[in-house]
């Protein structure tokens, strides 16, 4: 991955390079930008800003749709090495889940919208699937001028009939867990009597495509060095076309290994950005449209800042208790599904507002980092100089993300237009 420097005058942020080929022009107010295939001057950077001033702000996404994700229940019936709410799932003592309250607190927040996304997370939802059912048709029952689109994120082991008609009648996407070949698989993802779940979710995945049901896998990355590896795993063993390659999260590492950390977002960095060049060579060579979601995300949020920068994932501006909305199991309403279970307001609001971070970043406006829920400092309950190191390393890691993203661009344009 290329060195590059940053020349700042606000709001206008000019990303170049070391080797000079190329700059960009960043109006960090809109996320408006333009590579210039010169070498850095001021003479080019006055000429940029006087292009970049001839746009204005993006149109925002109406107020009339909103995101709702339900945490159905904390049940699962698997026990997944990395997952942070496996002590939950392995005790006996999980929330209950509170049918005509999640329904009563649906009808407040679907009121007066035109859209609503509803996405069902757990635990395993499909352990509660007559409980779907009931929500699904509720919603679509009481509000039938709404257009509703239903999504959920399984483990794609809880498959009958009946599932496979609630996801048929209400044309559900369904996300699948599938970390790899069977080993790989296997030994990150048992069930709870330390059985394999490989074999069994192949055949409901076959199931699905019987059924010309819309699902599409999700592998997690525990190593960078795999991520080549499960992308041609479910582009060629599976003849997936779409797929999610999902990183680690703050929390998934130990607070005190600093260099792992590091460590692991360099190599991953290098590695998400050869994938991309890889992706594109299809496209190029084979005409095959290959969409890793993680990356066509990357890219939505830089080419097109007022439709991908949205939800949880809107940057600089969180949009928790805006139009992305949280329900628990017992039906009470959060502010965002990684705030659950946090009363604190004040904390709230600092997490909204990034705890400042963002404030004077000079590529806030088109940044692909996160949200500071999911950094150790703050789980362990207040801001600690931990938080701070580590958003920093991520910060790095993401700003010279989204230069070589703007390196690809650069090269070959019409190629990563055409792809996305």
């Amino acid at each position: 991955m290329g060195s590059y420097s940053l020349d700042i005058e606000s709001p206008f942020t000019f990303i170049a390079g070391e080797e000079g080929a190329f700059f960009v022009a960043l109006d960090n107010r809109y996320g408006n930008w333009k590579i210039v295939s010169e070498e850095f001057s001021p003479e080019k950077k006055t000429e940029a800003i006087k292009q970049l001033q001839c746009h204005g702000a993006h149109d925002a996404r109406a107020d009339d749709y909103i995101e709702i994700v339900i945490f159905i229940t904390d049940n699962c019936n698997l026990a997944c090495v990395y997952c942070k709410y496996a002590e939950l799932t392995q005790t006996h003592f999980t929330q209950k889940t509170e049918i005509e309250v999640i329904l009563h607190t649906l009808s407040k927040l679907v009121f007066n919208k035109r859209r609503v996304a509803v996405t069902f997370q757990g635990g395993e939802p499909l352990l509660c699937h007559r409980d779907l059912e009931r929500i699904c048709a509720f919603l679509t029952g009481t509000y039938p001028d709404i257009l509703f689109s239903f999504s959920l994120q399984s483990n794609g082991t809880v498959v009958n009939d009946e599932v496979l008609h609630l996801l048929s009648n209400y044309n559900m996407t369904v996300g699948v867990t599938i970390d790899g070949e069977q080993q790989l698989h296997d030994r990150s993802r048992p069930f709870k009597n330390g059985n394999g779940s490989f074999s069994t979710i192949l055949e409901h995945l076959q199931l699905f495509q019987d059924r010309k049901i819309c699902y599409g896998v999700l592998s997690v990355i525990r190593e960078p060095d795999t991520l080549m590896e499960l992308f041609r795993f479910n582009h060629e063993v599976l003849k997936l076309r779409s797929f999610y390659l999902k990183p680690l999260e703050f929390i998934d590492f130990d607070i005190y290994r600093r260099d792992d950390f590091s460590d692991y977002y360099a190599r991953l960095a290098d590695g998400q950005l050869n994938l991309l060049r890889e992706i594109i060579h299809l496209h190029k060579t084979r005409g095959e449209l290959v969409r890793e979601q993680m990356l066509l995300t990357f890219l939505g949020k830089m080419l097109y800042p007022s439709v991908y920068n949205d939800g949880c994932t809107q940057t600089p501006f969180c949009g928790s208790n805006g139009n992305y909305k949280c329900i628990n199991s017992d039906g009470t309403l959060e502010w965002c599904a990684h705030l659950r279970g946090e009363n604190d307001l004040v904390r709230k609001q600092q997490t909204k507002e990034r705890y400042g971070i963002c404030a004077a970043c000079p590529i806030s406006s088109i940044c692909l980092s996160f949200c500071p829920t999911t950094i150790p400092g703050y789980h362990y309950g207040k801001l600690s100089k931990t938080f701070s190191e580590y958003s920093k390393i991520y910060c790095s890691y993401r700003r010279k993300m989204i230069f070589g993203l703007f390196a690809i661009l650069h090269e070959d344009m019409s190629s990563v237009l055409s792809f996305f």
